[in-house]
């Protein structure tokens, strides 16, 4: 285990001996890789470490994975059930009760299933979040590979905005994520399990519906084309959106990407240590309605980033984290019109000792997005992948 981890371990270690627990049950995929590194798929079948508050941790796996976690350095005792479920006496609750205790005062995370959580034979279990509450700050080892993750979401977009054009379908933008996946297999050490890749698009007017699933046949035209390019590296997460346009944007399109733009800054210079997160968001919110969009507001100005592509802290009216050295956030703060489409730039943005640092670095200007070229070689390969998945 390296010495980012331990410390991770240490700092827990200390929190559950504050809370005068016995143990926590750490459960999460993320919660389990942000402690150990180790990443596997459990399917239906429970993963455990167990935390106390001195000495190293335990496990619980499914014996499909002993082998996998022996590897895993740092760990104590490596216990497995057979299979999910097993006979009486030889299931995961069992060898939990015969690790930690039936008189234990247990830790549990808030995504642990309640139907596993009748099963636990304790004392008593409490919802702990603490590993929630660490993972926001991030440390020198996670920076470096968010910084990783933020270079191959900067090149997806890349991707996309070249590779744009007029008549280009939807499902031609989702083709390059294969490509940042390829780059990263051939350049760094891949772990599939802890990787994902999306690149997206959305046309006008769908743009206004950016979590929405847009006809795969569907095609570019005019009006704000919403790009996404949104990956997870090695776990560690990064994302970059932008708004653009093929050929010259109307008026009332300029005017649109503007308001968005001055949004966008008005959060960037609320960004520094100790700004309450929900002020941010409404600062950008109360922009908005001041020139009568209200009802274009769909959504919050930012959330963290981390081994999640969402994860606190929360840029949200009602939230209540406050911004600390070395969170990572994003920022985006967007309009959303039914008739026209959606206007959303995103970056992955670092809080430093006395401001912020955009990790994400494609240009946001307007002029620099809209596309005023023809683009005949992208068009004769559109044809190609159309023709190849019977789209035409």
């Amino acid at each position: 285990m390296d010495q980012y981890r331990q410390n991770r371990v240490h700092r827990l270690q200390s929190y559950i001996g504050r809370e005068g627990l016995d143990a926590m049950l750490v459960t999460s995929k993320d919660a389990i890789f942000y402690l150990s590194g180790a990443s596997y798929d459990p399917v239906e079948r429970p993963f455990f470490v167990i935390v106390r508050p001195e000495g190293v941790p335990n496990l619980v796996v499914p014996r499909l994975e002993y082998e996998h976690m022996m590897k895993v350095e740092g760990f104590g005792e490596i216990n497995y059930y057979f299979e999910y479920p097993s006979v009486p006496g030889q299931n995961w609750y069992d060898f939990l009760a015969e690790d930690v205790g039936e008189n234990a005062v247990i830790g549990i995370e808030p995504s642990l299933p309640s139907a596993y959580r009748e099963l636990i034979r304790a004392k008593q279990t409490r919802v702990v979040d603490y590993i929630d509450t660490m993972r926001m700050v991030k440390d020198a080892s996670e920076l470096d590979a968010i910084r990783l993750a933020c270079k191959w979401t900067d090149e997806g977009m890349r991707l996309l905005h070249e590779g744009l054009y007029r008549g280009q379908s939807v499902i031609e933008a989702t083709m390059y994520a294969r490509e940042i996946q390829t780059g990263v297999v051939k350049t760094t050490d891949f772990n599939y399990m802890t990787s994902s890749f999306l690149t997206a698009a959305w046309p006008a007017p769908k743009s206004a519906q950016p979590h929405s699933l847009p006809d795969l046949a569907g095609r570019m035209g005019d009006g704000p084309i919403v790009l996404m390019s949104f990956n997870r590296v090695n776990g560690y997460a990064a994302e970059n959106e932008r708004t653009v346009f093929l050929g010259e944007p109307s008026q009332r399109d300029r005017k649109l990407y503007d308001v968005m733009m001055k949004a966008r800054e008005i959060a960037y210079s609320m960004v520094r240590p100790g700004t309450r997160c929900e002020d941010i968001d409404l600062a950008t919110q109360e922009y908005f309605k001041s020139l009568g969009y209200r009802d274009a507001i769909h959504h919050r100005t930012g959330h963290g980033i981390g081994l999640g592509n969402h994860e606190a802290p929360w840029l949200s009216a009602g939230g209540h984290h406050v911004l600390e050295e070395n969170m990572v956030i994003s920022i985006e703060p967007a309009l959303y019109f039914d008739d026209i489409g959606g206007f959303r730039h995103s970056d992955t943005v670092l809080v430093t000792k006395d401001g912020y640092e955009i990790l994400t670095h494609y240009p946001t200007d307007l002029d620099s997005l809209i596309v005023r070229d023809n683009r005949t070689a992208q068009k004769v390969k559109g044809a190609v992948i159309r023709k190849a998945i019977n789209m035409e």
